[in-house]
């Protein structure tokens, strides 16, 4: 429940925003306060300044931020700092340092079903490499009747991981499929809000190249073998890596890793005593374009993986969307790990 909306008590006021040192002075509840890209009223609706009343705190509830928009790791990940640090609600319940209640006449309450709980993103968040249910960033699930939301400003980057280039065929086999892009944010709770701000971003991870076909040529009294290129690795942070070619060595190449900004690409093919050939690995996924094949020898090549989504969701939750600046990849698919 939030303050309510008809007739309102002082003890209404203290239970949603707090007192200070056991006294309530109306004056205490104007508040005005910066975290990092967001200047926040004690409540949304509530005056900072001039006139303040009973009046002013019907139906509102006290904001609540969690901190990812400090810059002091500017490397944090997923993959680095592990999925509880990049789970909202763990943080929120495990690093107070990390979580600011407004006004600061309230501790960190346990039960957030009548607060507004904001998430500010607003620095670069990588994610972890592992398929498309994987995000960098998760809501986590907060108590039902919370107001939570997602706010990304404009310093506000979050990036799935890239999929790793599958390896080129060994003798006498396929090549590998690259591994899928992973997820940019996961939001468990239903009915939050995301909003992204002008310059903020919110990014898929793209799937990694396909490794390239072996290559044999067999005649009478002789067998020559040759294994695939490698594939390049996924656009994303972390970029995938690039995959391994394929055993019996005649020139063929490992793919190269991809990163932040570009995809890998992926290892030349083999060529065993111009009898016997090999197929390339294909190019890692990057923004605007899909991860390729890889290349055929005489036997086949390994498929390029599919990119992640931007944002994914948990089953049977819903959220709305309000941006403003940039959402890369697919914002409706279901399945959040």
């Amino acid at each position: 429940m939030t303050t309510p909306s008809g007739q309102i008590s002082a003890q209404d006021i203290k239970n949603e925003f707090g007192e200070h040192n056991g006294m309530m002075r109306m004056s205490d509840y104007r508040v005005s306060q910066t975290i990092g890209e967001l200047t926040l009223n004690i409540g949304d609706g509530v005056p900072s300044s001039g006139a303040i009343s009973f009046d002013s705190l019907r139906n509102k509830r006290l904001n609540i931020v969690v901190d990812y928009w400090r810059s002091a790791n500017a490397n944090i990940s997923r993959q680095t700092n592990g999925a509880n640090t990049m789970n909202a609600r763990h943080r929120y319940e495990n690093e107070s340092n990390r979580v600011t209640v407004v006004g600061g006449k309230k501790s960190i309450p346990s039960d957030t079903s009548p607060h507004r709980v904001r998430i500010h993103v607003n620095q670069p968040l990588g994610g972890a490499k592992g398929g498309k249910n994987v995000c960098a960033l998760r809501t986590g699930s907060f108590n039902p009747g919370t107001s939570l939301i997602v706010d990304v400003g404009s310093n506000g980057k979050i990036y799935g991981g890239g999929g790793d280039g599958g390896q080129g065929g060994d003798v006498d086999s396929s090549g590998h499929a690259g591994e899928d892009g992973a997820s940019g944010l996961g939001i468990d709770y239903n009915g939050t809000t995301v909003n992204v701000a002008s310059g903020g971003l919110i990014r898929c991870g793209f799937g990694g190249g396909g490794g390239g076909g072996a290559g044999r040529q067999n005649d009478k009294g002789s067998e020559r073998t040759v294994g695939g290129g490698g594939g390049g690795g996924g656009q994303g942070f972390p970029g995938g890596a690039g995959g391994s070619e394929g055993n019996a060595d005649h020139g063929q190449g490992p793919g190269t890793a991809g990163d932040l900004t570009e995809a890998g690409e992926g290892g030349g093919g083999g060529n065993n005593g111009n009898q016997a050939y090999s197929g390339a690995g294909g190019e890692g996924g990057g923004q605007g374009e899909a991860a390729d094949n890889g290349a055929g020898g005489n036997h086949g090549a390994g498929a390029g993986g599919a990119e992640g989504s931007a944002i994914r969701k948990a089953g049977g939750v819903n959220f709305t969307l309000n941006n403003s600046g940039s959402v890369v990849g697919n914002t409706n698919q279901t399945g959040v790990s």
